[in-house]
């Protein structure tokens, strides 16, 4: 594993399981000090206890409009921030299209990640302080998903969105560096069966723990995924469709 400096600052916004969790403990275990965001008190404060003065919490819900001072709050507890992790997401594959999971997929993964990008762009633009951003996306968002319309969607969003910012950041000579990372099957608890090609949950956080401390503007995740969505992309949305 590569070596990283001792004194970073990490935010992870969605920490409480899955990929965000394993990050989380990936950056904890290399020194690093650590917020973590979710929803679930106690699965925050069992991190914590594990690694006690190395990090910080807020129980946040990313759909709240109270999410950005929630935000300052932790940055403010840990004396500044050096990177920015949007992990927060959900999807469910379901029989029946229900309005309820599509909404709350597009709450979750277009309007609360839009809104808290926003802020960790303002804020490191405001501070003139130099950052990263990194945002967990997925290969679903290179081609569209019937089975799981809003989260395909969301996720193509998210990966448009960062570029755009990467665009104007540059434009703006603003000193944020970007990282869009598009996995392939991860077996968290999003996955309710078992897909081809997925990998365990471990090595998929530490694909991801590499591809960001080396700074990938974009990152296909793992490797074999990538001629795969590139011969998606060649495939005319006609043909797309009937498949």
């Amino acid at each position: 594993m590569c070596a990283i400096p001792p004194t970073k600052k990490i935010i992870i916004i969605g920490a409480t399981s899955g990929i965000g969790r394993e990050l989380a403990l990936l950056y904890l275990s290399h020194g690093h000090a650590v917020g973590l965001t979710g929803r679930r008190a106690e699965r925050l404060a069992e991190i914590k206890e594990r690694f006690p003065g190395q990090t910080y919490s807020k129980v946040m819900d990313v759909q709240s409009v109270e999410c950005t001072a929630l935000l300052d709050e932790l940055i403010r507890e840990m004396q500044g921030v050096d990177l920015i992790v949007y992990n927060a997401g959900v999807g469910a594959e379901t029989a029946a299209l229900s309005p309820d999971v599509e909404m709350d997929t597009l709450f979750t993964n277009a309007v609360g990640f839009t809104r808290l990008v926003v802020h960790a762009y303002n804020y490191f633009k405001e501070n003139i302080l130099p950052g990263q951003i990194a945002v967990i996306s997925s290969v679903a968002g290179i081609k569209p998903l019937g089975q799981v319309p809003a989260y395909s969607a969301t996720k193509r969003y998210m990966t448009h969105y960062v570029s755009c910012l990467a665009q104007r950041a540059r434009r703006e000579r603003i000193p944020v560096a970007f990282t869009t990372i598009l996995p392939g099957f991860i077996r968290t608890e999003l996955l309710r069966r078992d897909y081809p090609l997925s990998i365990s949950l471990a090595r998929g956080a530490r694909l991801i723990f590499k591809a960001i401390e080396k700074g990938k503007r974009i990152a296909i995740l793992p490797t074999r995924w990538r001629p795969i969505m590139l011969l998606a992309r060649l495939i005319p949305a006609p043909l797309w469709e009937r498949m």
